[in-house]
């Protein structure tokens, strides 16, 4: 026997595994508590075993959509309707191409170096900073530009986790940083612009580890730095690593080398569909002309230009939504910006700046008949929700897809036996605690029968819950983990140091600005071109709308009982 927070824990490793089975605490007094923790434990041990994989398995038949794997899916946020747009345009960087993680390691190197030549930063940066590390950061995580520390953030911008270097800062370091002065922990609006520095994007997870890097360099070192001063310099010079062409250069000196490749052409494919469903189609980048040009020729073919009725590079998003700029020519053989006015924007050419309300008078696409414009009828896809999405939905109501490849990397993620198995687990605990309350109200009944639920609980019935916790945050914490070791999942974080998850700030973004989204840009080929998107019927978040619906982990925590293993429940990634 061992002793957990005061309560008597037996101590048994399994047979067949190498780390022992979790044991729960067990009630000093209290009989029927005592039986729920024992049908818990039964269950989490059946769990762990892999004894109730099968049981497990979604009953509403959601996994089974036409055959179509989870990863490569797309998933609405609000009802998408494919066949009532008339145009659907697309980004290029992580979008129309994807680019191999060697890329980010270039860009690291890139940056690297520009600190020590243009900047005067030490040369030992350069042997003795390990390089990129792409299980260090996540997208969505924020700069703390006054501090230096790398924030995850929940959806209403409270820190949730924060490193300084490559050292996790304390929850109470945290809470102290950012305690308003009401206390509430929760940034005000003037100070969150001021010193958050979102990174939303995949480019950006390379300034998130550089910074990191350098910061742990100082610190193991005792050198003095300005935090201040060191954020700005990574930041420009991983901006400078694009803006000087260096990465395009190197990208298209060597396509096979830095882009995914496309072997059966999936996305002409899919290019070809839409065209030939008389949809109008454009590319709208930030990217110049001849590297555009280079990785579409790579990926689509010569002619790529005539799959697309509007060709706009260097549009300067997401400047390109805000501002009414007039669109300029660009020479498809030289490169070179002409100078005659724009009054129309012709196919196979190629245009250079502009506005979006420049192209939706010049085009008069998505026009009514009472002369305004439908936006809901044009679909843009890209990969960064606010350079690419936010502007263009909220101020043209444009219906916008959002290109994450971290789904299909997280859905990979959610088949492994370890994730299951702490996912399952901590379902069980959760539920195992409202249990307990409601069984802690069972010896409160007066002498008429009435349950007295306003009783506080007892100090045993406290340190039993207390306990409970514990083991949960234990498996939450496990089961973030295996999605990155640092920051857990790009879509979900804790505002309660790991007692309860919400979705972050990137997950409540995607939810609010984006009305669909998917891994990959050629998972719409899937679907049909008129498709239907509706969403899941989860997405509206009230809870009691779904207490009618099953919970398999509740049955079979019932399974053994007197009472129905058919019970009614609101599922369980709604409570927790």
């Amino acid at each position: 026997e061992a002793l957990r927070d005061g309560f008597q824990i037996p101590v048994r490793e399994a047979a067949n595994r190498q780390s022992p089975l979790l044991m729960l605490p067990r009630h000093p007094s209290n009989c029927q508590v005592n039986a729920v923790l024992d049908r818990t434990e039964t269950l989490v041990h059946r769990i762990q075993r892999g004894q109730v994989s099968e049981l497990l398995k979604n009953p509403s038949g959601q996994n089974r959509a036409g055959g179509i794997e989870p990863e490569d899916r797309v998933y609405a946020n609000s009802y998408v309707d494919l066949g009532a747009a008339e145009v659907v345009g697309f980004d290029y960087d992580y979008t129309l191409v994807s680019y191999k993680p060697v890329l980010l390691e270039r860009i690291y190197e890139m940056a690297r170096r520009h600190l020590v030549d243009n900047n005067r930063y030490p040369t030992e940066l350069l042997t003795e900073l390990q390089g990129y590390d792409p299980t260090f950061a996540i997208r969505g995580v924020a700069v703390d530009v006054e501090s230096a520390w790398i924030c995850a953030l929940t959806n209403r911008y409270r820190v949730s986790v924060a490193f300084y270097g490559r050292e996790r800062v304390s929850p109470e370091v945290v809470s102290d940083m950012y305690k308003s002065e009401f206390g509430a922990g929760i940034l005000p609006p003037e100070e969150r612009r001021r010193r958050m520095r979102p990174l939303n994007d995949l480019f950006s997870t390379v300034e998130a580890c550089l910074l990191a890097d350098l910061v742990q360099w100082f610190k193991d070192r005792d050198i003095a730095f300005d935090a201040r001063s060191v954020v700005e310099d990574v930041l420009s010079a991983v901006g400078h690593a694009h803006t000087s062409g260096d990465m395009h250069r190197a990208v298209a000196e060597d396509l096979d080398h830095f882009l995914e490749p496309d072997e059966e052409r999936r996305l002409r494919h899919l290019l070809e569909s839409l065209k030939a469903s008389g949809r109008k189609t454009m590319l709208v980048s930030n990217s110049q002309f001849w590297y555009v040009d280079a990785g579409m020729k790579h990926k689509v073919g010569e002619d790529w230009r005539t799959l697309f009725d509007v060709v706009v590079v260097s549009a300067g998003k997401p400047a390109f939504y805000t501002q009414n700029r007039p669109f300029r020519e660009v020479s498809k053989n030289t490169g070179r910006i002409k100078f005659k006015p724009i009054t129309e924007l012709k196919p196979y050419n190629v245009y250079c700046q502009g506005s979006i309300k420049e192209l939706m008078s010049l085009t008069g696409w998505a026009r009514e008949a009472d002369g305004n414009v439908d936006g809901s009828k044009v679909i843009y896809l890209g990969d960064s929700l606010f350079a690419d999405l936010v502007e263009a939905r909220r101020l043209y109501g444009w219906t916008t897809g959002a290109i994450i490849s971290e789904v299909a990397a997280e859905i990979d993620v959610q088949r492994r036996r370890e994730w299951k198995e702490a996912w399952h687990v901590l379902q069980a605990l959760v539920h195992c605690v409202q249990m307990c309350q409601e069984e802690f109200h069972a010896e409160q009944q007066s002498e008429n029968g009435v349950v007295n639920r306003q009783v506080p609980h007892t100090k045993a019935n406290r340190a039993l819950l207390d306990s409970l916790e514990a083991l949960a945050l234990e498996m939450r914490s496990k089961k973030d983990a295996v999605m990155n070791q640092n920051f857990g999942s790009i879509f979900r974080t804790s505002k309660d140091d790991g007692r309860t998850d919400k979705p972050s700030l990137f997950g409540r973004s995607l939810q609010r600005y984006v009305d669909f989204y998917t891994s990959r840009v050629e998972n719409l080929r899937l679907y049909s071109t008129d498709h239907r998107f509706y969403p899941c019927h989860t997405r509206i978040g009230v809870l009691h709308e779904f207490t009618h619906m099953r919970d398999p982990i509740l049955e079979l925590m019932y399974e053994d009982s007197d009472e129905s293993c058919w019970l009614d429940s609101m599922p369980s990634d709604l409570m927790i």
